[in-house]
């Protein structure tokens, strides 16, 4: 049977790529055309990049291409075994799409979403199927990540969460169990340094280019907080710092500086203005201090990850491994 994905956007496409490549017939679905066109042109650019490296021979390249059909309507996932969502991340459309799926989706198919941080429960309730619902977070761009997070929802069934690691290591990822929590496991831990080390540059009177150089001196982050978030977008970086905010507390606060950012329609990359790296101010007492301050909210957050069993404590220095690029996880060689 096919794995359907709806949603055809950057992740979606990502997707589709990942498991056509790992030898599953893919349909990939969208009610745009032209979202469907945009991605079998980003599938075709992942398949030129792997074979200009070498990677993939031509009879390879256009395997990929015939196992990806595409549809208009999620009515078209009848017959399909797995169906992954990869709409926009608003809680809305993704309920809105779960609930289609409980419609149209066959009585045992597996219905997973690529969500960062929503609800779970919430979109198994949406389709009527909790049980049979789970989170498959792919991190971005899924053709190259090894990390997916796992999420377990409050009635998702030991039986499902385990066809869901299976079907992640037969796309040639490795999967990591989380229970469902605001944030999940590696944007949480994450997050929350990042909110500590902004928090203690705008105090301090440090700029973000000395912080994110004494971050990564100290290791074992391989980029710093400002530069990270210029990549991952400051409109979108603030938002989900507001909304952890909401569930944790100040413990997740962003400061002043990320919200007068967005306000001003910097935005990191995507707009060419966002955190000022470009000074090569020294690394100063602040730099230092955000660098101590970083690295202190990622052990402590993981550690209240481990305690609240959002995961297993080596799964947590393999995800933040994996899924940030960390050369050693946060709770590595520490006993408490």
């Amino acid at each position: 049977m096919p794995i359907a994905i709806v949603g055809a956007g950057v992740m979606g496409s990502e997707i589709a790529w990942t498991s056509a490549a790992a030898g599953r017939d893919v349909l990939l679905i969208d009610a745009a055309p032209e979202a469907l066109a945009a991605a079998r042109e980003h599938v075709d650019a992942i398949t030129a990049r792997r074979r200009a490296k070498g990677r993939l021979e031509t009879g390879e390249a256009a395997s990929i291409r015939g196992r990806i059909t595409t549809a208009g309507d999620t009515a078209a996932v009848s017959g399909c075994d797995i169906i992954v969502e990869a709409v926009t991340e608003r809680i809305d459309v993704k309920r809105a799409v779960f609930a289609a799926l409980g419609r149209h989706a066959d009585e045992g198919a597996l219905l997973a979403s690529n969500t960062s941080g929503l609800s779970i429960s919430e979109l198994g309730t949406a389709a009527g199927r909790p049980g049979r619902t789970v989170g498959l977070h792919f991190f971005n761009p899924a053709s190259v990540m090894p990390l997916v997070e796992v999420i377990r929802g409050r009635e998702t069934t030991d039986d499902a969460q385990a066809e869901a690691m299976a079907l992640a290591r037969a796309l040639g990822k490795t999967p990591v169990g989380v229970r469902e929590c605001p944030g999940f496991l590696v944007n949480r831990i994450l997050t929350r340094a990042m909110a500590a080390a902004y928090r203690v540059t705008e105090t301090s009177g440090s700029s973000p280019a000395s912080a994110d150089a004494a971050i990564v001196a100290a290791g074992p982050a391989p980029m710093g907080p400002f530069a990270l978030g210029n990549l991952v977008g400051l409109d979108t970086l603030s938002f989900l710092l507001r909304d952890l905010e909401a569930a944790y507390g100040e413990r997740f606060a962003q400061g002043s500086a990320l919200p007068e950012l967005v306000a001003a329609g910097s935005l990191g990359q995507k707009t060419g203005a966002g955190f000022a790296l470009a000074d090569q101010a020294p690394r100063d007492r602040g730099a230092s201090a955000a660098a101590e301050a970083f690295y202190a909210a990622a052990q402590d957050e993981a550690k209240l990850c481990r305690d609240e069993q959002v995961a297993a404590a080596d799964d947590i220095d393999l995800a933040m491994r994996l899924g940030a690029g960390w050369e050693r996880g946060p709770l590595e060689g520490r006993a408490s």
